[in-house]
């Protein structure tokens, strides 16, 4: 089984148990550090254009782009009972299957490309990049967060009752395992060091605007103490948006 069909059949196993979990209060790592994030680089870029969501899942995020006054927005999703929520829980969109580095999107299709936390899942960034470059119009914006390179490096750890920190390779790009809620356990994501990231892009023809690694905010601590501080000490999302000019 390879990483992308052990990615889509645990979204469809525990579709209803990741749209409920994305969308509750309890979400507070996408509530107060990853959503508001996105929504400050992409605010100002969606009035009047037209928008691909890769990666759109329930289409959760998908709506409150719409809200921002796109043109039109289409949201694509690698899971069918993802998109089958998504298409259920927002009729007035367009949604479709397919998977990010091969889609069925005409060149030079959109304005504006956004990909929230789907980017880690894939090993070769260039397969993606060269993708949404070639649907992506010139000087069109592609936005997208993922985890931090050093996500999963720098973890704590107790040991005899002290807490302390451990530094793992950096220097590599292979899979690692998390869990996504309490259900979603083992899920394969993949490092990615910044050269890497950099390169990608810019093989594809894409500058970086913008750069963000957010931290969660004073009012998140009392939803998640542990996730405020820890949030606070070392990044968890890493957000980029950059602009197509070849």
């Amino acid at each position: 089984m390879t990483d992308i069909k052990h990615t889509r059949e645990i979204y469809d196993k525990f579709s209803e148990h990741y749209h409920d979990y994305v969308t509750s209060k309890k979400n507070t790592h996408h509530r107060f550090i990853e959503k508001p994030a996105m929504l400050k680089l992409l605010k100002n870029e969606i009035k009047g254009k037209i928008v691909l969501d890769l990666g759109c899942g329930t289409g959760f995020f998908t709506k409150k782009i719409f809200s921002l006054g796109a043109k039109e927005i289409i949201g694509s999703d690698l899971s069918p009972n993802l998109i089958q929520i998504a298409k259920k829980e927002n009729p007035e969109i367009n949604f479709y299957i397919g998977d990010s580095r091969k889609t069925s999107f005409k060149k030079s299709q959109f304005h504006v490309i956004n990909s929230s936390l789907m980017v880690h899942y894939l090993q070769n960034l260039n397969s993606l990049f060269k993708e949404v470059s070639r649907i992506l119009k010139k000087n069109g914006l592609f936005v997208f967060s993922m985890h931090h390179p050093v996500y999963d490096v720098v973890h704590r750890e107790n040991i005899s009752g002290k807490k302390i920190r451990v530094f793992k390779n950096y220097f590599h790009n292979q899979k690692y395992y998390w869990d996504l809620g309490p259900k979603m356990k083992k899920m394969i994501a993949y490092h990615h060091t910044f050269e890497m990231i950099f390169d990608a892009l810019n093989k594809n023809g894409f500058i970086v605007e913008k750069l963000l690694e957010p931290t969660a905010p004073k009012k998140a601590e009392k939803f998640n103490k542990k996730l405020y501080s820890l949030s606070n000490q070392r990044p968890t999302f890493l957000l980029i948006k950059a602009r197509k000019i070849k």
